[in-house]
């Protein structure tokens, strides 16, 4: 056998060895790879499709999904071995709107026994109460359960105009009507007795609205109902913080007073502060004050 042919068949020898050595080795790197091994999983309870606040859980509201043990939580709901956790929530009531694919919580439900829907999905601490509204002051309707609002006290003060004449004989600014944000960024629990949004997003025409409050926020409300007329105004979703823009107007700010929307009831108000004086009849006659588009002035007259 000549040289070269020996040279030849040894490289081709040791080319063939080295590959199965390679083989062997990356075999042995995929068993012991940790992405390659049975990562241990356990079963959570999901939801399967979005479920409303008030809605009886049914077997179709819930299934369980594999998830690695290292990303599963103590509240969250797991079935273990010989357990069935979907069986005793099956009847339970939602106690908000569930979206699909959402890890299921104990507290998510209630067990709706001598207790009502609207009791259930009360936070705890919290009450409820209703507030009359018509088509305007709730937003044409488009105010739904779930939504935030803040509530906007607007007050007609005549009653409180006449007695300050009484006591002030018009030497001061008196305001007539005036408008205040009394409760912010509360949550609408139901428009009449609808507890839960139209799937086709279509407006609400209800006569009350039932929003969640503290119990002292509670009595505002009542008295505020009393007082004046309650208009709801509607909050956009959540993007963060929510940031109050600064009071404004001075002596007015947290609420705005009929003449901060009109410039001619503004003149009259500050016409009626500053009165002209009256100029000396040298007789000691009345003053009789006249009001010319606004624009007052005093007159004396002798007697």
């Amino acid at each position: 056998m000549r040289p070269i042919t020996i040279v030849l068949v040894v490289a081709a020898l040791a080319a063939g060895l080295t590959g199965i050595l390679a083989k062997a080795w990356l075999d042995r790197q995929v068993v012991t790879s940790p992405t390659a091994e049975a990562v241990a999983v356990t079963e959570v309870l999901v939801t399967a499709r979005e479920v409303d606040a008030g809605t009886v859980i049914s077997s179709g509201d819930l299934r369980y999904e594999s998830w690695p043990n290292s990303v599963v939580t103590p509240r969250l709901v797991v079935r273990r071995p010989g357990e069935d956790p979907m069986a005793q929530l099956i009847g339970q009531v939602s106690r908000r709107t569930l979206t699909e694919g959402e890890p299921f919580t104990a507290a998510a439900t209630f067990r709706q026994d001598n207790s009502g829907i609207l009791a259930g999905i009360l936070t705890p601490g919290m009450v409820a109460i209703s507030i009359a509204i018509t088509n305007a002051s709730a937003v044409s309707g488009f105010i739904t359960p779930g939504d935030r609002v803040d509530v906007v006290l607007a007050t007609d003060m005549q009653r409180a105009v006449e007695a300050a004449d009484r006591q002030n004989s018009g030497g001061g600014p008196i305001l007539r009507y005036a408008a205040e944000t009394i409760l912010s960024n509360v949550r609408v629990l139901a428009v009449d007795q609808q507890i839960t949004r139209s799937r086709d997003g279509a407006a609400i025409q209800g006569k009350t609205a039932t929003v969640e409050v503290t119990s002292k926020q509670g009595e505002i409300l009542t008295t505020a109902g009393m007082i004046g007329t309650l208009q709801l105004v509607l909050r956009g979703l959540p993007d963060g913080k929510v940031v109050e823009p600064p009071p404004e107007g001075g002596e007015q700010a947290g609420f705005t007073a009929d003449t901060e929307t009109s410039k001619a009831l503004q003149a009259m108000v500050d016409g009626k502060a500053k009165p002209a004086k009256a100029p000396s009849s040298g007789g000691g006659g009345a003053t009789v004050k006249i009001n010319r588009a606004g624009n007052i002035t005093s007159e004396g007259f002798a007697r």
